[in-house]
């Protein structure tokens, strides 16, 4: 089966509405297919292409806030050692006082995974409510001995950007990457003036409440929304060429990225699946069977995904709106291995 006919079969067996994958080396796509519907409550709706802005959720914090602060960083503005104390007072006398930094990156701080902490707050004082909520959480192990994805390190380290860079975090991602980067399909808050992003189409996501239209052009994710749409752990749209260019600096193309800072931030961390910023090919890992090692990817919950095999110079990029019109479809879970592994096999066995 070529790789167009499994995402067809994937769309018509309900595993996403519609979806773009990409794949090719650090410099030159070799394939791109689009299929699906960008909603599927309308007869009319349009179909997805291969401009088709997605909401890239998770994406977010590799492609946004793990860049920003190797920037930050390799600028001197940013000491990703010091203690959270430092940038950020109000963890003073809490668990978080004495917690580098780069522990927010690596997922080894000790903040529990998730929690629905937007329903104690409200938009007027969201920021200010969201952070108490954040810091008043008990830790769910001692910081640097394992391991918790959580949203909540990377809405810290993305209000900790924003005080060291002086700017909001989609201002300081114009600044530093998308602008130096020439991309124009990738942006926050896709809906206001002025975005990169105003007038395309989107692929619609979930209905935040019964009865209420799906999103479309708003973020997905409640935290996020709750702030406005710009967050460190989601809030970016993007197409999968975006997506392609935002990620092409981690391989070392271009002189974005000073090379000695991008080797810390795509080293395993001890004893720990992530990087400072990326996860890791593990056993049952949504990359497959074929990644090399030295591999590094995220995953976004709204159904989107990018792998990197940084010894072979392989990019394999897939975005799907699954959480359209319901979260509660997780058959991409199944999908992403094999459909990994079919590319790997049809298009780089000969680099294996």
């Amino acid at each position: 089966m070529t790789i167009a006919g499994m995402m067809g079969d994937a769309v018509r067996e309900g595993v996403f509405p519609g979806g773009v994958s990409l794949w090719g080396t650090s410099r030159t796509i070799l394939g791109e297919v689009a299929v699906g519907k960008t909603r599927i409550d309308l007869p009319e709706s349009a179909p997805v292409t291969s401009e088709t802005v997605f909401d890239l959720a998770s994406l977010t914090k590799p492609l946004v806030t793990a860049s920003l602060s190797l920037l930050l960083a390799s600028k001197g503005m940013l000491d990703i050692d010091a203690p959270l104390s430092e940038y950020l007072p109000d963890t003073r006398k809490t668990a978080l006082e004495g917690v580098a930094f780069h522990r927010l990156l690596s997922h080894s701080s000790g903040l529990v995974g998730w929690a629905p902490l937007f329903r104690k707050c409200v938009p007027e004082s969201a920021r200010e409510c969201l952070k108490q909520e954040i810091l008043a959480l008990p830790l769910s192990s001692v910081p640097g001995t394992r391991s918790e994805y959580s949203d909540f390190g990377y809405i810290l380290a993305g209000w900790i950007l924003e005080s060291v860079g002086q700017k909001p975090l989609d201002c300081l991602f114009e600044e530093y990457i998308r602008i130096p980067l020439g991309i124009s399909d990738a942006g926050f808050t896709p809906v206001a003036p002025g975005s990169p992003l105003e007038k395309r189409s989107f692929a619609a996501t979930e209905a935040p409440e019964e009865g209420s239209a799906p999103l479309a052009g708003i973020v997905h994710d409640e935290h996020a929304r709750l702030l406005g749409g710009v967050s460190g752990h989601a809030g970016l749209f993007g197409t999968a060429k975006a997506v392609w260019e935002l990620s092409k600096p981690w391989f070392g193309e271009g002189d974005l990225f000073p090379r000695g800072w991008l080797d810390r931030f795509r080293t395993r961390q001890d004893g720990s699946p992530w990087t400072l910023g990326w996860d890791t090919p593990t056993a049952g890992s949504s990359s497959g069977t074929r990644f090399s090692s030295f591999s590094i990817g995220h995953l976004g919950y709204t159904g989107t995904s990018v792998w990197m095999d940084l010894d072979r110079q392989i990019i394999i990029i897939l975005l799907t709106h699954r959480v359209h019109p319901t979260r509660t479809n997780n058959r991409i879970r199944e999908f992403r291995p094999r459909f990994h592994d079919r590319i790997m096999e049809d298009v780089f066995s000969e680099r294996s």
